[in-house]
């Protein structure tokens, strides 16, 4: 799903948005930031990456770029603000299963299976975890 995770710093006006090759299906490697090898970069043009320094999280813009503006946060803030997103997707999927059961009443259930395999998450009211809906074991996109 193009597009992917975008952070902005309102206090600066600064925004790391995600390159052009990267998805929301992509956004457990915020993770690997966080609780992995400590960076991840976001597709390019731009080339955003992302890089934890202690309790702290860099974010560049632009890597390609010199004078590319940064925005640091604190790896917990970073945590919650992932967490809110997942939350946001959640609802999202929710909203949709709703909708596709009253305007699809005999499709509901596989355009909401859909949705969440492309979301990677878990199909609303059922056990199935992102995982298996992915076929990739080890991708987690809860924190």
């Amino acid at each position: 799903m193009p597009g992917g995770l975008r952070v902005t710093d309102t206090g600066a006006g600064v925004t790391l948005l995600p390159g052009c090759c990267n998805g929301l299906e992509e956004r457990s490697d915020w993770l690997h930031v966080l609780d992995g090898d400590g960076w991840a970069s976001f597709g390019h043009d731009p080339s955003p990456l992302a890089e934890r320094r202690g309790d702290t999280v860099r974010l560049t813009v632009n890597v390609e770029r010199d004078d590319s503006p940064v925005i640091e946060l604190p790896a917990e803030e970073l945590r919650r603000l992932l967490a809110g997103a997942e939350r946001d997707l959640a609802d999202f999927l929710d909203l949709a299963a709703a909708w596709a059961v009253r305007q699809l009443p005999r499709h509901g259930g596989r355009v909401t299976a859909a949705l969440a395999r492309a979301l990677l998450l878990p199909v609303p009211g059922s056990a199935v975890t992102p995982d298996e809906l992915s076929g990739r074991s080890g991708l987690r996109a809860d924190g």
